[in-house]
């Protein structure tokens, strides 16, 4: 979906070599391979700035979440996300940052809310469609994702080719009222 919107995304691209500065956190990716799971090349949240995402996908059912809200685990994920490649992409590679966290079930953290909301409103412009049924199709998409992952998980891989969805002429006012989906 980020590459309908923004041009360059990449999926797995390395960052910028450390050469003497220093990360503020000691739990920080130092090492010369550190990756983030997407780039996108320029404009998502400012004008001409690249920005980075890193995901995690955690189960709020974990003995290690259970005695903290689910708000809180939220926060706790991406204040390690951060912690792990914030203060290095800011400084060293002068990109914005998003730690995009999500629960097994669908339920997002608070940046990562941000993230498709901003996301949902481009796709929502460009495409001319209403914000609501981006929306819906978008959370529809996120749920089905999560849902293969979990499989995958429980099943283990059956390896077939990936799939892409072509979104150019996807007309997601129809494609939701067609689907039942509740906006």
């Amino acid at each position: 979906m980020l590459r309908e919107v923004c041009r360059d995304v990449t999926t797995e691209p390395t960052l910028l070599h450390l050469n003497g500065e220093h990360v503020q956190y000691r739990t920080a990716n130092t090492t010369n391979e550190a990756r983030v799971d997407v780039s996108d090349a320029r404009g998502f949240w400012t004008r001409g700035q690249r920005a980075f995402m890193d995901i995690r996908i955690f189960d709020p059912m974990v003995a290690c979440h259970q005695r903290i809200t689910l708000e809180a685990a939220h926060q706790k994920n991406e204040r390690e996300k951060i912690r792990n490649y914030g203060d290095r992409i800011r400084n060293v590679d002068h990109c914005s940052f998003t730690p995009l966290v999500f629960t097994t079930s669908g339920g997002m953290g608070p940046k990562a809310k941000c993230f498709y909301s901003r996301l949902a409103d481009v796709m929502a412009e460009k495409k001319h469609q209403p914000s609501s049924h981006v929306v819906a199709w978008m959370r529809c998409r996120l749920s089905f994702s999560l849902l293969r992952s979990a499989l995958l998980c429980l099943r283990g891989t059956r390896y077939s080719d990936p799939t892409t969805i072509d979104l150019d002429g996807l007309n997601y006012q129809a494609t939701v009222v067609e689907s039942g989906i509740l906006v």
